[in-house]
């Protein structure tokens, strides 16, 4: 049986495949948070716009009753709920 000759050290090149990999590791680690973060705040905005969304309806329905609103060019449609059929 062949005996293995004691090394205190990797290789260079070893060495430098595993920082590289581990620099990698590490920043990918570091966009993944950054990704989460902006996940965060982006469902943060959107459900603060839905909020604001839900609150100008009310303020609509409140001054035009319950109609629908053409988005496109304002125009007001008694709802069918309303139309009395």
């Amino acid at each position: 049986m062949a005996t293995k000759e004691k090394v205190n050290k990797i290789k260079e090149e070893e060495l430098k495949e595993v920082q590289e990999l581990t620099a990698h590791a590490n920043t990918l680690a570091m966009q993944i948070g950054s990704l989460q973060i902006q996940t965060s705040n982006l469902i943060k905005t959107f459900n603060e716009n839905d909020a604001k969304i839900v609150e100008v309806k009310n303020n609509l329905q409140k001054t035009y009753g319950e109609v629908t609103i053409d988005l496109n060019d304002g125009s007001i449609k008694e709802s069918v709920e309303n139309d009395g059929k």
